[in-house]
């Protein structure tokens, strides 16, 4: 009987993740569920640009602005503390306030590099992750709109 209940619940979040529609953000980007079930923003490769817990995001047809908590930004779901579980790690995730910010640039080429020193895989036309002064400076050099606001500020 559990094994029953269990598969049914898994069935019906299946079901409700599936059918959330995401608007398109133009140029082949799109929102997208990550494996750990949390929405980040693919390109048209499907390659993940912003992997992380999306908390806001607004665009237009230049900018993809992204307010973002990454679970690797909290300690808790690191995996580095011994007989946390999946329910405690959720708990210190939902209490967090941390915050980085990133700037898709669409109308600039999408060439990836992988920087074999730090051992991330980057996109030119992504910036990012930034604090919110950083963010700041790095959208007025970049030329955003005032008018592309995340509607929580």
């Amino acid at each position: 009987m559990k094994h029953l209940i269990f598969i049914l619940t898994i069935f019906v979040l299946v079901i409700m993740t599936s059918c959330k529609k995401f608007p398109d953000l133009g140029k082949g980007y799109k929102l997208e569920y990550n494996s750990r079930g949390d929405i980040g923003i693919v390109n048209s490769v499907n390659s993940y640009l912003v992997y992380g817990h999306i908390l806001e995001y607004t665009f237009d047809s230049t900018f993809i602005l992204v307010a973002e908590r990454p679970r690797d930004s909290i300690q808790e779901c690191t995996g580095t503390i011994p007989g946390m579980t999946a329910k405690k790690c959720n708990e210190a995730f939902e209490k967090s306030t941390f915050l980085q910010y990133w700037i898709i640039n669409k109308k600039e080429k999408s060439e990836y590099s992988l920087d074999t020193l730090a051992e991330l895989a980057r996109y030119s036309n992504v910036y990012g992750p930034f604090k919110e002064d950083e963010f700041l400076v790095k959208r007025k050099e970049l030329g955003v709109p005032d008018k592309l606001k995340f509607t929580s500020k």
